[in-house]
């Protein structure tokens, strides 16, 4: 018979530090891609899409798009200001929550890939897919519109995680790390919640060591629950979508 015995107090300092180190890792890297990607996508990528939509559309030049933006007129302040006022918290957000559910993600890697980026896409082109405003019944042809702004964000998770996880299975440069858990402080002041819910999630951990808290959340129905309910989420993203497309058409 095998008798298994409690971590020390000393065993469990040095268990709760690693996890602290490996998840401030993780965050940080993922946080520092995440940046550069929104920076890439939303900066760059974006703008390209919008030049394409208003040379297609000369009828549109001068008209204030529904985030602000004049069609057709594209200035280095402009650019600018979408590149680092847009790019970079929306690339941080995004990075936050993938480093959430990237593992509840399954299967071989071009799988992962697959699903984690245009479930994700999906689900965010259908907040980007309006039937209000000017945007979507102004541009034309309206396959294109929608398709390049549900594209975007796909692109972005795509990106976010292929480069994620490539630098995760190396050695990750410290500096990198420190830059992503900077950007938070810098774009988000509010950082001390961030590591309150990472201590806290920490906390889980150290209970699912515990016999009680191995039945609980060690369960493999736990993340299978929390799959079920992102499957959710992507399928009323997926209806909502078709409902603005078959409005605008």
């Amino acid at each position: 018979m095998t008798v298994t015995t409690a971590p020390g107090p000393e065993q469990t300092g040095h268990w709760v530090r690693d996890e602290l180190v490996a998840g401030a890792r993780t965050l940080g890297t993922i946080s520092a891609v995440g940046v550069l990607a929104g920076w890439f996508v939303v900066g760059v990528l974006s703008r390209l899409a919008m030049l394409l939509l208003a040379i297609l559309n000369p009828v549109a030049t001068g008209v204030t798009s529904d985030d602000g933006f004049v069609m057709g007129q594209f200035t280095l302040s402009g650019s600018l200001n979408l590149l680092f006022l847009a790019g970079t918290p929306l690339g941080l957000l995004g990075a936050g929550l993938y480093a959430a559910v990237r593992g509840l993600r399954i299967g071989p890697a071009w799988f992962r890939l697959l699903s984690v980026s245009v479930g994700a896409g999906l689900v965010v082109g259908s907040q980007l897919v309006h039937v209000d405003g000017v945007d979507f019944r102004l541009l034309e042809p309206l396959w294109l519109a929608i398709g390049l702004f549900v594209l975007l964000p796909i692109v972005f998770v795509a990106v976010l995680s292929a480069v994620s996880e490539w630098l995760l299975a190396r050695p990750v440069p410290t500096p990198l790390v420190v830059a992503g858990l900077a950007a938070w402080l810098v774009v988000f002041p509010l950082l001390p919640l961030v590591a309150a819910l990472a201590i806290g999630l920490v906390g889980l951990r150290l209970v699912d060591r515990t016999a009680v808290g191995h039945r609980v959340l060690g369960s493999p129905v736990g993340p299978w629950v929390l799959r079920a309910a992102l499957a959710v989420v992507f399928v009323a993203a997926v209806v909502e979508l078709v409902g603005d497309v078959t409005t605008l058409a």
